[in-house]
């Protein structure tokens, strides 16, 4: 049964779910957490769109430069100098907005799940490394603006104020490590190499992921300790190779008793989530989480509301049991009709017993960390 809840609706209505909803927060043993832009949005850091935001700032100082604000998160800006040069002002602005910037609610709500060993692994699509001074087992999807990255080695270092100065004037730093062996060659007479320049270590749209491979291997490790919840907040879950991953954990956690997967967001999922969440919360995830902790805080509340989860369950559960019976009578009272044996041709076209087995595995195979948009081409790719 889904559950829609409308934090603008007024408390008396959703107020009840809210309390079911945090009695399944509370006995939880290994939840997920999946977080986007919308969890970082009351963090002092602006939306990129608006009026006075990023993109403005650096279109002022760019003035002759066309470049739409998608744009620069994509790896093809790189094949221009114009661009190149809006993009590292671009990156500069936005460090400086993130180093000013405090965890929200919604951060805290997710260190509580830590600190009370529920929380198995937070995977963020953010870059702002919000959940870091926080000891949150936090996995960046796309990567993060405290470190630079060399374009040509993939040497990092802290992406410190005089490398953002640079960037402010759209200018790439020279990356130490390259400038060194350079020296060392030209000290020993050696032909000169190229040298790379340094960029903030995100993962941009249409290039790989550094360490995809590790992170997908984590994925494949948490889902097989068996989640019993999950809680998607603040993204509009475009990223296909994201999608997947959401879909795979909310198969295994509905398998088991009592398992959810929670969606918080201010805009509805599409369609095809239908079936994947079983609650939706719309509205700002702060909101949600002040609603959620005072419940949490209800230690009677939620034991009452616990068994009366459990008792309504059982309910179900016999009354499915009960259909099941009455259908089985239907067919005990239902004539059946003498068919060939063609149990030899039906055996031949049953598949092994190993590979049904193998079928019935989960596993993520071929993690390819190449951030790409949501559209036809990407669909086609596996992707994060």
């Amino acid at each position: 049964m889904k559950v829609k809840i409308a934090i603008s609706e007024p408390a008396e209505v959703i107020d009840p779910f809210i309390t079911d909803l945090s009695s399944y927060i509370a006995k939880s043993k290994r939840a997920i957490v999946v977080t986007g832009a919308g969890i970082s949005c009351s963090s002092g850091i602006p939306d990129f769109r608006s009026s006075d935001g990023l993109y403005n700032l650096v279109k002022q100082r760019h003035p002759d430069t066309v470049l739409r604000g998608k744009e620069l998160f994509d790896a093809t800006l790189f094949r221009n100098e114009k661009t190149i040069k809006c993009f590292y002002t671009f990156m500069a602005e936005l460090r400086a907005l993130i180093s000013n910037a405090n965890p929200t609610l919604t951060h805290q709500f997710i260190q509580s799940l830590t600190h009370k060993g529920q929380l198995l692994r937070c995977y963020t699509q953010n870059i702002d490394f919000l959940e870091e001074n926080l000891n949150i087992p936090a996995i960046q999807l796309h990567g993060t603006m405290k470190e630079v990255r060399c374009t040509l080695c993939s040497a990092t270092y802290d992406f410190t104020d005089d490398y953002a100065q640079q960037f402010m004037t759209g200018e790439a730093p020279i990356c130490p490590q390259c400038e060194s062996v350079e020296a060392e060659r030209a000290r020993q007479g050696k032909r000169q190499l190229a040298v790379g320049t340094l960029r903030p270590a995100i993962v941009l749209y249409n290039e790989d992921h550094p360490n995809g491979e590790s992170i997908g291997q984590l994925q494949v490790n948490d889902l097989k300790k068996k989640p019993d919840l999950m809680i998607v907040m603040g993204t509009s879950l475009k990223i296909p190779a994201l999608k997947k991953f959401i879909k795979q954990a909310a198969k295994i956690i509905h398998e088991k008793p009592g398992g959810i997967v929670v969606f918080v967001n201010r805009t509805s999922p599409t369609k095809e989530w239908e079936k994947v969440f079983d609650y939706e919360v719309l509205g700002d995830t702060d909101e949600w989480v002040e609603w959620t902790n005072k419940k949490l805080a209800d230690e009677k509340l939620m034991n009452q509301t616990a068994l009366k989860l459990r008792r309504l369950a059982k309910e179900r559960q016999e009354s499915a049991d009960y259909e099941d019976d009455d259908d089985d009578d239907e067919k005990e009272n239902t004539p059946v009709r003498k068919r060939r044996n063609n149990s030899a041709k039906t055996t031949a076209k049953q598949p092994s017993l190993k590979r049904t087995l193998s079928k019935s595995q989960t596993t993520i195979t071929h993690f390819a960390v190449t951030k790409r948009r949501n559209t036809a081409h990407a669909k086609a790719n596996k992707v994060v």
